[in-house]
């Protein structure tokens, strides 16, 4: 059985740009290596000083290509960057068979959602990270079955107990009956996992939906 696992670790380099803009957050579409040296994430950007982020980027070691993939959205805008894979865990993570499955980036750290084939290879990637110096904090850790990570309605078991008691406490109540910190306390987890929890929780319900609308739609 694999596991999958929740943690926040130190961002990478490159994202020290984020000091500058602590509203700002990024949240990683994929990864794919186009050789041992170079990774190129795909990545939205969530803030509204697009042209610091980008200016700031450019003058990071780690950087070697940046590139806006979409014009400002609101306040996303899509990015490909190439980076050197020396300044990231990618190559690690990979060769112990861990998947990744989301990723966020802000001003407190990393926080990242993976698979991997047993405890052991989590805890060689965690001890990889303390090696290196780099935070790692597990939130949440779940064994799986071989069967898909998700039921019938598209959410994680975890992202449905989170948003059922997201509803049942009032969080989306106007005003609000309990607070994201609460949600996050009952749950024992941190505010950020709280928060990314929710976030994946309800755009996969919605994606679920608009899924088996088209399948009515075509069939």
């Amino acid at each position: 059985m694999s596991v999958v696992a929740e943690f926040v670790i130190d961002r990478p380099s490159y994202a020290a740009v984020l000091d500058e803009l602590p509203e700002m957050r990024l949240l990683v579409e994929g990864m794919t290596a186009c050789d041992h040296e170079t990774v190129l994430v795909t990545v939205w950007a969530e803030g509204d000083d697009f042209e610091t982020f980008e200016r700031d980027l450019e003058h990071e070691e780690a950087v070697q290509t940046i590139e806006a993939l979409s014009e400002q959205i609101d306040n996303k805008k899509l990015y490909q960057l190439r980076l050197s894979a020396a300044a990231m865990t990618y190559w690690e993570w990979t060769n112990l068979g861990g998947v990744l499955l989301a990723c966020t980036l802000n001003g407190d750290g990393m926080w990242m959602r993976m698979r991997f084939p047993d405890r052991n290879a989590l805890a060689a990637c965690r001890d990889y990270c303390t090696r290196r110096d780099r935070s790692f904090v597990l939130n949440e850790l779940r064994t799986t079955t071989d069967g898909p990570d998700s039921g019938s309605n598209g959410l994680t078991s975890t992202q449905e107990e989170l948003l059922t008691e997201a509803v049942d406490e009032g969080y989306f109540n106007i005003p609000r009956d309990t607070t994201l910190n609460e949600l996050a306390d009952s749950f024992d987890i941190s505010n950020q996992a709280a928060s990314e929890r929710l976030r994946r929780g309800i755009s996969n319900a919605f994606e679920n939906i608009s899924f088996q609308s088209s399948e009515r739609i075509l069939n």
